[in-house]
C-alpha cells in the first residue's frame, strides 16, 4: 500500500508535463515511469501473493471450522451416550440398593426373632437348671435314704444270719467241700460268712455255718 501511494503523485506529474520539456526532464520522466512500472509489478506480485495466502488461510479456517464442528458433534454424541449409560447405571444401582435394603430388613427381623428366641431359651435353660438342681438334691436325699436303708438291710441280714448260724470247729480230714456237703450249704456261703479269701482251713479253726 505504501508503494501505491508513492507512485500516484508521479502519475499525476506525467499527465501535467508539457510536450516541449527538455530532454533531461524527459529522461527523468522515463526513469520515473520505469520505476513506477517496476513498483507496480512488485505490488501486483505482492497482491497475488497476499491473495494466495488469503485463500490458503481461508481454506485452513474452513478445515478448522469443519474439524471443530465434527469434534463438537462427537462430543455431543459422547455426552448423550454417557448420559444414557449413567442413567442406566443409576437405575441398576437403585435396584440393587432396593434389594439390599430388603435383605437388610429381613436380616434385622431374623436377628430380632433370634434374640427373642435366645431370651426365651435363656429363661427356659435357667428354669431347667433350677429343676435339675432340685432333682439333684432330691436324688442326693434319696441316695442318703437308700444308703441308710441299705445299711439297715445289711444289719437285719446280719442279725438274721447270726440267728440262723452255728459254730463249727474244724476236725482232722475236713475240707470246705466236705463241711458244706455235711451241713447242706455251699462253699461260697461259708467263705462269705467267715470272710475267707481261700479254701484253706486248719484243725480247730472256728467256722460260722448257716
Amino acid at each position: 500500500m505504501k508503494k501505491l501511494l508513492l507512485f500516484l503523485p508521479l502519475i499525476a506529474l506525467t499527465g501535467c508535463g508539457s510536450i516541449g520539456s527538455s530532454k533531461s526532464d524527459k529522461h527523468q520522466m522515463e526513469l520515473s515511469l520505469h520505476k513506477v512500472r517496476t513498483e507496480v509489478e512488485d505490488i501486483k506480485h505482492d497482491l497475488n501473493t497476499y491473495e494466495i495466502e488469503h485463500h490458503v488461510i481461508e481454506g485452513k479456517l474452513i478445515d478448522q471450522e469443519q474439524t471443530i464442528a465434527a469434534l463438537r458433534h462427537q462430543v455431543a454424541e459422547l455426552k448423550s451416550g454417557k448420559l444414557d449409560s449413567f442413567l442406566q447405571e443409576l437405575q441398576n444401582l437403585e435396584k440393587k440398593l432396593h434389594q439390599v435394603s430388603k435383605k437388610q430388613d429381613k436380616i434385622t427381623s431374623d436377628i430380632r426373632q433370634l434374640s427373642s428366641h435366645a431370651n426365651d431359651t435363656t429363661t427356659a435353660l435357667a428354669q431347667y437348671k433350677d429343676k435339675i438342681a432340685q432333682f439333684e438334691k432330691a436324688i442326693q436325699v434319696q441316695n442318703l435314704q437308700l444308703g441308710e436303708i441299705s445299711k439297715i438291710k445289711e444289719g437285719i441280714t446280719k442279725l438274721a444270719e447270726a440267728e440262723n448260724t452255728r459254730i463249727y470247729y474244724v476236725k482232722g480230714g475236713d475240707s470246705l467241700e466236705k463241711i458244706a456237703r455235711d451241713h447242706q450249704t455251699s462253699v461260697e456261703k461259708i467263705k462269705s460268712l467267715n470272710n475267707m479269701d481261700s479254701d484253706l482251713i486248719v484243725i480247730d479253726q472256728k467256722l460260722v455255718l448257716p
